[in-house]
């Protein structure tokens, strides 16, 4: 029996890597493996796509993040307020600009509760990462709000969401600075790694660059300490590719979401479903259920491949878990003890997803 796959990369590659091969090698013809003019282009083309004036390439979401919040100024004594669930990159950053991850807790869709944002709040608060979870964004208006009552940065944490809308605002407008990831896993994912900060401020974007390169300024002194953290040449001219067919792509996703939806209406089990105002992208399909271990010992049995966004709250991992920031995050605690991710991509077939909806319902 043939499994259902969780991730979509070799049949992406199987339709098209041989164009991608050929548009990187036409890119590298020059021989810049990096610092190419398809970079330029492909910031150009990601920023008018997330409604921004500014994208910085760099060479992963993770870096994006901590350069997002260097740039802002938050460093050393500032707490920074994330969600208790998330990859571990949403909170990681705040350690490595030296501040300190203050953990909230979120709401039924998985996305950081804001009442309880406030409850967080202290002299120290600086910053604010709010974390578009599994592909749908976070209501921006009531985030920038917030922020703005609070006088805190704004880091929208697009990694999950890219295509996604907050209402007729796309993800990675939100906030003074929105940072996106291309990991292999992601809906627009590179052949490596990467990422990018988007901006509106010039002031902003001249430091993300700078961060990205060894602190170099435009007239080629190096202004302060930065880092080599670059997107390749063959990165840009894939990724840029795949900006073109992210909207097919997505409603597909869209389409098979539906079907689970469907199939798990007569069962214990629950979609977290998406949120009003937005539009969702389904980077995860992730469900509750009272058994999940069970289910997914069911689904594996069915040949379908799963698995758990996020098996703990970021509170739990050992990396924060003795940290001044950890607070009570129960309704966290409960998604991470319920939640299944099921496979969704553009790549399943229709025999696939009826595969899946089938053991759902059984």
């Amino acid at each position: 029996m043939t499994r259902v796959p969780f991730f979509a990369g070799a049949r992406t590659w199987a339709e098209h890597g041989a164009r991608h091969l050929e548009l990187i090698g036409a890119a590298l013809a020059d021989g810049r493996a990096l610092q190419a003019p398809a970079v330029a282009a492909f910031e150009t083309a990601l920023a008018d796509a997330c409604g921004r004036e500014h994208a910085v390439a760099v060479g992963s979401g993770t870096d994006a993040l901590a350069f997002a919040l260097l740039a802002a100024g938050v460093g050393p004594g500032a707490e920074v307020l994330v969600p208790a669930v998330s990859f571990v990159a949403s909170a990681s950053c705040v350690l490595r600009v030296g501040a300190v991850p203050v953990f909230v807790d979120v709401d039924g869709h998985g996305l950081l509760d804001l009442d309880d944002a406030a409850r967080a709040l202290s002299p120290r608060t600086r910053a604010l990462v709010a974390v578009d979870l599994y592909g749908q964004p976070v209501d921006g208006d009531a985030f920038e709000v917030f922020a703005a009552a609070h006088d805190l940065v704004l880091v929208e944490d697009v990694a999950q969401a890219l295509g996604a809308h907050w209402r007729d605002r796309p993800a990675g407008s939100i906030g003074a600075v929105a940072c996106c990831s291309f990991d292999p896993t992601k809906n627009v994912s590179a052949p490596g790694s990467g990422g990018a900060a988007l901006c509106d401020d010039p002031e902003l974007a001249a430091r993300l660059r700078r961060l990205r390169w060894h602190g170099r300024d435009a007239d080629g002194l190096h202004a302060e300490l930065g880092y080599n953290s670059q997107l390749s040449t063959a990165c840009a001219v894939v990724l840029h590719d795949k900006l073109a067919l992210t909207a097919g792509w997505t409603e597909r996703r869209r389409a098979i979401a539906a079907a689970y939806d469907d199939a798990l209406a007569d069962t214990d089990a629950r979609p977290l479903g998406v949120a009003p105002g937005r539009s969702h992208v389904f980077h995860k399909y992730v469900l509750r259920s009272p058994d999940r271990d069970g289910l997914r010992a069911r689904l594996d049995d069915a040949g379908i491949d799963t698995l758990v966004h996020y098996a703990r709250p970021l509170t739990r991992q050992p990396l924060f878990a003795a940290g001044p920031g950890v607070r009570p995050c129960p309704a966290a605690e409960r998604l991470c003890s319920a939640a299944l991710s099921l496979p969704i991509h553009a790549y399943l077939d229709d025999d696939e997803v009826a595969r899946v909806c089938a053991a759902l319902a059984a």
